[in-house]
């Protein structure tokens, strides 16, 4: 199979486009997915442009090389004898591969706990190196022409979705995930900093989960703000360099500017923020504008930097992180709401609702054989207007 492989082979290029032997599947519960549309997450931009503080302490949890891509949508071609999923069947996939995937048994306590997103044996290179699929060798990858799953990673994928926009699940599951990790008060207003994908998700996730939250969201970009109203949120705020849009924020909450020059933050604020990027700037920027005793939820992958924490105290700010899908007791009074469900179910129903539509936010396809073209095309998303670049293999 055709596979587009981190391995630092190319100076001028850290991934490759490899040919690997077609992996056997691990034990009869795992199924072969032939990819039909593989996401390029911004996690995955990391390793190719650095707009985020790195993370050493995760240097150890995979090894090197790896196949690309953890957002993946496709069609089993191939299913075990303890694999429910039938051959044909329209499938996404949650990308961890936590203890059950692992056969690992007993379970590690989180697992035990039903917490399958903090699995403690993801670095246990039980069945693969990698803690998700995305980053790990022998099992393909969404950036590649097959990948293999275990039956508890599979979910069938609605009808009402195209496979264009079948991928929007995965960061669709991320923001359901947080939310119920931590969610606002139904009615209470909510902040969105960044309009990407995650951005974008979020907006959608609130619409599915809170509907009667009214949702603000801060864009960079203009094709960012404009995909954003599309989405339906409420209000959006163009971000300014010197941090004047902080005015416009506060009349939409009541709450005024207090600081100096560019250091400014809200007295009063939004009870909810969701910071969906993870760049320095933008999580001084959700602790800023979060309200006293408010939420801020951490969605973008943040690193090693140097952000203000001052309204961490000062405001009595909870600061929750949150990473990849599982199932979550909690309940939510919209559609995807209901109790006990996996996030990647809640971000089907977000997406069969045409909450996130695929066609304001998948902005550019590619073949696997322009993944540089790609990669190029979702970094420089101020002049390509990229929100999702997707591989159609």
């Amino acid at each position: 199979m055709l596979a587009v492989q981190f391995d630092m082979a190319d100076p001028a290029f850290p991934a490759s486009l490899v040919e690997l032997p077609d992996p056997d599947l691990p034990t009869a519960a795992w199924a072969r997915i032939e990819v039909v549309t593989g996401g390029i997450c911004g996690s995955d931009l990391h390793l190719f442009a650095h707009n985020t503080g790195p993370s050493p302490t995760l240097m150890t949890m995979g090894a090197f090389p790896f196949v690309l891509g953890h957002e993946i949508a496709g069609r089993v071609i191939e299913a075990g004898p303890d694999c429910p999923h039938p051959v044909g069947e329209r499938v996404v996939l949650d990308p961890c591969i936590p203890c059950v995937a692992r056969a690992i048994d007993p379970p590690c306590a989180n697992c035990t706990r039903g917490w399958t997103s903090s699995c403690l044996n993801l670095d246990s290179r039980v069945v693969s190196s990698g803690r998700t699929l995305g980053f790990t060798q022998g099992l393909g990858g969404g950036w590649g022409e097959q990948v293999l799953a275990h039956s508890s990673m599979l979910h069938p994928l609605p009808d009402a979705v195209p496979d264009v926009g079948a991928s929007l699940y995965e960061p669709l599951s991320i923001v359901c995930h947080g939310i119920l990790r931590a969610g606002p008060v139904d009615g209470d207003p909510v902040l969105i900093v960044g309009a990407g994908v995650i951005g974008l998700a979020a907006v959608a996730a609130m619409k599915g989960l809170y509907p009667r939250c009214e949702v603000t969201v801060i864009a960079r970009h203009r094709h960012q703000a404009e995909a954003a109203v599309a989405c339906g949120a409420d209000h959006v705020v163009r971000s300014d360099a010197d941090n004047a849009h902080f005015e416009d924020l506060a009349r939409l909450v009541g709450a005024r500017v207090v600081g100096y020059k560019r250091d400014v933050m809200l007295m009063g604020g939004f009870p909810y923020v969701i910071e969906a990027v993870g760049a320095p700037q933008t999580v001084t920027e959700a602790l800023r504008a979060v309200a006293y005793r408010g939420t801020v939820l951490l969605l973008g992958a943040a690193g090693v930097s140097e952000v203000d924490l001052t309204p961490v105290w000062y405001k009595e700010a909870a600061l929750v992180g949150s990473i990849d899908h599982t199932v979550d007791a909690g309940s939510a009074p919209g559609l995807a709401g209901g109790p006990n469900r996996h996030s990647v179910d809640r971000a089907l129903d977000v997406l069969a609702a045409g909450l996130l539509p695929s066609d304001v936010v998948v902005t550019h396809e590619f073949p696997l054989a322009r993944y540089r073209e790609a990669v190029e095309t979702a970094i420089d998303r101020e002049n390509s207007h990229a929100i999702k670049v997707v591989f159609r293999p």
